[in-house]
């Protein structure tokens, strides 16, 4: 790296001590609950030609020096997609996280920012190329009990949804928030208020769109209700979004549909959950493993197919060998699926 700016917006560790003892310029910024504003203040002060930018939760792995230049000296790149995991359990996906030092870049959103509008400008005014690497980035944050985050992110997605009521992930968010927080009839209203939204037109925002359909689905069954029919409406905006594949099958078992559910498990149980990698969403990657098979296997059971029934449960164990549940349903089919 040619060059290294931390923003400390209020650490309290020894965050700085650690930044200054390996070279990097550390700038102090008064958080004011916008995170964009605190990214463009450090691309204010940095100097090189590129921008890589990493959250202090977050890990550069599996990449050389040559990995993130690898491109980058075509006149026309103006930014690299890196690939992206947001969880440990997560699939992979792309994001914006290298970019031309160039004023017209800079982040917008007070939460979940972001330089795409700015690039979108460039793409369209001035020829911008984007390019994929195989560098990749690993987001911890998200691991363990969230609650913190949560209240700290509630009041911000909350005037989130009020300034960009049309933008579907704000709506996602605060719904996965407030859930976790406890409140789900709130959690409910709001994932519907974000879909009573016009529909968008543009591919990531359908996408995104068939993500909030998941969201407020997956909420609404914890209440018992089929929502099959609004699963079918989001596959319609994304037929590629795994996860609502699985919370179909999920949903047909259910409704005793076991036939269908059967039928939604198994192109997921055909992908690599090492190779998936989505343009925008990342997925659960227990849904192409442990968690498919053992839907698989309660599908198969409730049909009176003990003996499939049970190899299903035991790939489940053999997928997760850490979690009881699976090698005790193997055990009870028949024992010797669960330790083959």
């Amino acid at each position: 790296m040619d060059e290294i700016v931390v923003v400390d917006t209020g650490s309290t560790d020894a965050s700085i001590d650690i930044a200054r003892a390996h070279t990097a310029r550390v700038l102090g910024y008064v958080w004011h609950d916008d995170f964009a504003a605190a990214r463009n203040f450090g691309l204010d002060a940095a100097s090189s030609e590129w921008i890589l930018y990493i959250d202090a939760d977050e890990r550069l792995i599996k990449t050389t020096r040559d990995d993130l230049r690898a491109g980058l000296g075509a006149p026309d790149v103006y930014a690299a997609r890196l690939l992206f995991r947001v969880t440990s359990n997560s699939t992979l996906y792309r994001e914006f996280r290298l970019f031309r030092n160039d004023t017209r870049l800079r982040f917008k959103g007070a939460m979940h920012e972001t330089i795409v509008p700015d690039l979108s400008l460039l793409q369209r005014d001035a020829g911008a190329r984007v390019i994929d690497t195989t560098a990749k980035v690993v987001h911890l944050g998200y691991d363990g009990d969230m609650t913190t985050k949560y209240r700290r992110n509630l009041p911000l997605l909350r005037a989130s949804v009020e300034r960009e009521p049309d933008r579907s992930y704000y709506w996602h968010d605060l719904a996965n928030t407030l859930a976790g927080l406890g409140e789900l009839d709130e959690a409910i209203a709001i994932s519907g208020q974000g879909l009573a939204r016009p529909e968008p037109a543009d591919r990531p925002g359908r996408i995104m769109r068939s993500m909030l359909i998941h969201t407020h689905a997956r909420l609404r069954m914890q209440r018992g209700e089929d929502m099959r029919e609004l699963i079918a409406v989001g596959l319609a905006f994304h037929p590629e979004n795994w996860s609502l594949l699985f919370l179909r099958a999920r949903a047909s078992v259910n409704a005793g549909a076991f036939d269908a559910a059967i039928d939604d498990l198994l192109p997921l149980l055909a992908q690599d959950a090492d190779t998936v990698v989505d343009d925008i969403l990342a997925y659960d990657r227990r849904i192409f493993g442990a968690h498919a098979h053992d839907l698989m296997g309660v599908a198969l059971l409730r049909m009176g197919d003990r003996p499939r029934a049970a190899e299903a449960f035991g790939r489940a164990a053999r997928a997760a060998p850490d979690v009881l549940e699976y090698r005790v349903k193997a055990a009870a089919l028949g024992g010797a699926a669960a330790s083959a």
